[in-house]
C-alpha cells in the first residue's frame, strides 16, 4: 500500500487527471499479481501472463532486443503489463515515450507493484482512451511502434481498432471527403457550425453548407404569425418538413460521403430517416445540455452517430433514448479567429481592464457579479440589466459582440472570468460537466482566466499549471486578488494553455476526432467508395491529349490531396527559372479568372 500512495503522490505531480481516475480504480480478481521464480512481480490477467513466470527482466531485454527506436519518430509501445518492456526502451532510447493501455484496472495494479521513478519523467502513459481521441489529439505524427504481444493479445480488439485508425489517418492525408455541414438557423451553436465547415475545408476536404441561418428572419415571421397553438405548431412542422426536402436535394446534388448536422438544425426524425437514402453517415453534434434542451429525445434514435460535449449520465441517458452510437466531444477553439493580437492603441484602452467577462446575464452571473464591483471590472454581452449598478459596468450597451471583437476582450484582459451558464444556481454549477467554447477561446488567445470547477475541465487542461479553477465566490476574489499582483505567474500560465489549446482543442482536432469515430468502422467500405472516385487532377489528365505537353505538365501533381488553378500557380510561385508555355497559359488563365470575378 505504501508503494501504490508513493506512486500515486508522483503521478499526481505529473498527470493529475489520470491520477484522479486511477483512485477511482480497484483490482479485480481477474487480474493477479504473482512472484516470479527470481522474486520479481509478475502479472496474471484472465490466467495468462503478462510477463515471464520466471525471469521477467530477462524476458524483457530478449523481446526488446531487436527494437531500435527512430529518433524521428515517436516511440509508441502498444500495453503496459507491469512495464519490463518499457523500462528497457527507456534505456534504449534518448527520447520520450508513450505506453498506450486500454486497462485502467491493469494500470492500477502497476502502480501496486513497480515504483514508476525510474517511468515518470520520460514516459507518457495514455490510459483507458479511446483510439480515435488518441490519434486525433494526444499522440500525433508518425509512430515508431512496439507491440507487447501479451498486452495486445487480451485487448486484441482495442489495437486493432487502433492501427485502423493510424491507417485511416494516412488515407485522409491523401484523400478527400465530401462532408455536408447542416447548420442551425439561429441559435450559439451557429458559430460552431461556421467552425466546423472551416476545420473540414483546412483539413483538405471538399465541403457545403446548408446555409438555414438565411431563413431565419421568415421562420421567426412564421411563429407568429398566429396565436393558436395548434395552427403554430402546423406551420412549424409544415416549415420543417420543407427545410428536410430542401437538404435532401442538396445532399442528392452533392453526394456526400458525411452528413454532419449541428444542434437546433432543423431536421425531423422523418426528415434523418429521408437523409440516409443519399447512402452516407448522418451524424449530430449536440453541443448543449441536455438537461436544459430535451429536444434530442425526439431525434437521438434518428442519427447514425450523436456526438456530445457530455458524458457520463448525457451519454447514458442517450443509448437509453435510442441512441445508437453515443461519443463525447468536447467543445473546441478556432485557431483561425481566436489567437493573441496586437491591438491599437484606441483598442487597447477600449477593451483593457483587470476583470473582464463577455457572454450573456444569465441568473447566476446576475446573482454573482455584484461582488466583483470593486474591481475594475468590464462587462460585455447581451441582456444586462443597464440601468442597475451591474449594468454600469456592461460596455456595449447588449448590442451583440462579434467574433472579431471578443477576441480583442480576451486578448486585452489581464484576467477573464469564465462563469459557466446557469439559470437557477446563485453561483457555481456543483454539478457542471461540460466546457464551453469560451475555456477554449480565452486559451487560444493566449489570454489567462479563472474558470469554475467542471468535472471535465482536467481531463483537458493540467489544473493549476495549464488553468486555474475557482470553487465560490469567495475564493474567485481571493484568486483575482493574487494573480493581478504576479504578473509573470499569470502570463506563463496563460501562455501554457494556449499551446495546449492549440496542440489538442482546436475545431480540426474534433472533426478529425468525428472522422476517426465514424470511419474507423468502416474503413473498408470507405477505401472502396474513394477507390472509385476520380480525382479532378485525374480528370484533367485525361482530358489532356496522349503525349502532350500538357500531360506531362500535369502529371508533375499525382500526389495532390486537392487540385486547382491555385495549386499550379502556387507551384509556379514557389519554382525557379524561365516560364514554359503551359506555366504562361496558366498565370494567364489565372488572371483572367481574378479579372472576372
Amino acid at each position: 500500500m505504501e508503494l501504490y500512495q508513493h506512486n500515486l503522490n508522483l503521478l499526481h505531480k505529473y498527470d493529475p487527471d489520470l491520477a484522479e481516475k486511477v483512485m477511482q480504480a480497484s483490482i479485480p480478481e481477474w487480474i493477479e499479481i504473482v512472484q516470479a521464480k527470481d522474486g520479481n512481480p509478475a502479472l496474471k490477467v484472465l490466467s495468462a501472463y503478462l510477463h515471464s513466470a520466471y525471469r521477467p527482466i530477462e524476458e524483457a531485454f530478449k523481446i526488446t532486443s531487436r527494437f531500435e527506436p527512430d529518433e524521428g519518430k515517436r516511440t509508441v509501445i502498444y500495453g503496459l503489463g507491469l512495464g519490463y518492456h518499457v523500462l528497457e526502451i527507456l534505456r534504449k532510447s534518448k527520447g520520450d515515450v508513450a505506453v498506450i493501455e486500454p486497462s485502467l484496472q491493469i494500470f492500477r495494479a502497476f502502480l501496486s507493484s513497480m515504483d514508476i521513478t525510474p517511468f515518470i519523467e520520460r514516459t507518457r502513459f495514455i490510459v483507458a482512451e479511446p483510439p480515435e481521441k488518441i490519434l486525433s489529439r494526444l499522440l500525433q505524427g508518425e509512430w515508431n511502434i512496439f507491440k507487447h504481444s501479451p498486452s495486445v493479445k487480451i485487448s486484441e480488439k482495442y489495437f486493432n481498432l487502433l492501427d485502423r485508425g493510424r491507417e485511416l489517418t494516412e488515407i485522409l492525408k491523401n484523400q478527400s471527403l465530401k462532408i455536408m455541414v447542416v447548420n442551425p438557423i439561429y441559435g450559439g451553436s451557429l458559430p460552431t457550425a461556421h467552425n466546423c465547415a472551416q476545420a473540414f475545408k483546412n483539413m483538405g476536404h471538399k465541403v457545403t453548407t446548408v446555409d438555414c441561418e438565411n431563413i431565419s428572419q421568415g421562420y421567426s415571421w412564421l411563429r407568429n404569425i398566429t396565436r393558436n397553438p395548434q395552427n403554430g405548431n402546423s406551420l412549424s412542422n409544415s416549415f420543417i418538413k420543407l427545410m428536410g426536402d430542401s437538404i435532401l436535394a442538396q445532399a442528392a446534388d452533392f453526394k456526400p460521403d458525411l452528413i454532419l448536422a449541428l444542434a437546433q438544425a432543423p431536421l425531423s426524425p422523418q426528415s434523418i430517416e429521408d437523409l440516409k437514402q443519399v447512402g452516407c453517415p448522418v451524424a449530430f453534434w449536440f453541443v448543449e445540455d441536455f438537461r436544459t434542451l430535451t429536444y434530442w429525445q425526439d431525434i437521438v434514435s434518428s442519427y447514425d452517430y450523436f456526438f456530445s460535449i457530455q458524458k457520463g449520465e448525457a451519454l447514458d441517458s442517450f443509448k437509453m433514448a435510442g441512441g445508437k452510437n453515443c461519443y463525447q466531444l468536447p467543445q473546441a477553439c478556432a485557431p483561425w479567429i481566436q489567437k493573441p493580437v496586437m491591438l491599437k492603441k484606441r483598442d487597447r484602452k477600449k477593451y483593457s481592464a483587470d476583470l473582464s467577462f463577455m457572454g450573456a446575464a444569465y441568473y447566476n452571473r446576475q446573482q454573482s457579479f455584484p461582488q466583483l464591483l470593486d474591481f475594475n471590472f468590464k462587462i460585455w454581452g447581451t441582456e444586462w440589466q443597464l440601468d442597475s449598478p451591474l449594468g454600469k459596468h456592461v460596455q456595449n450597451a447588449n448590442r451583440l459582440v462579434s467574433r472579431t471583437e471578443a477576441v480583442k476582450i480576451y486578448n486585452s484582459a489581464k484576467i477573464n472570468i469564465n462563469l459557466h451558464s446557469s439559470t437557477f444556481h446563485a453561483g457555481i454549477n456543483p454539478e457542471g460537466d461540460f466546457i464551453n467554447p469560451r475555456t477554449f477561446e480565452i486559451a487560444a488567445c493566449s489570454g489567462f482566466q479563472l474558470v469554475d470547477h467542471r468535472s471535465e475541465l482536467s481531463e483537458m487542461f493540467h489544473i493549476g499549471k495549464e488553468m486555474i479553477t475557482f470553487s465560490s465566490m469567495a475564493d474567485l476574489r481571493e484568486k483575482c486578488h493574487y494573480y493581478l499582483n504576479n504578473d509573470a505567474e499569470r502570463s506563463e500560465i496563460a501562455n501554457r494553455a494556449f499551446l495546449r489549446a492549440n496542440m489538442e482543442h482546436s475545431v480540426e482536432h474534433r472533426m478529425q476526432e468525428i472522422l476517426l469515430h465514424i470511419f474507423t468502422d468502416q474503413l473498408d467500405s470507405l477505401k472502396s467508395r474513394l477507390s472509385g472516385r476520380q480525382s479532378p487532377l485525374e480528370f484533367f489528365i485525361e482530358k489532356a491529349e496522349e503525349g502532350s505537353e500538357l500531360r506531362e505538365y500535369l502529371n508533375q501533381f499525382p500526389t495532390e490531396k486537392e487540385f486547382s488553378l491555385k495549386t499550379v500557380v502556387d507551384h509556379i510561385g514557389n519554382g525557379e527559372g524561365a516560364l514554359s508555355d503551359n506555366e504562361i497559359v496558366m498565370l494567364m488563365l489565372d488572371h483572367v479568372v481574378e479579372e472576372k470575378f
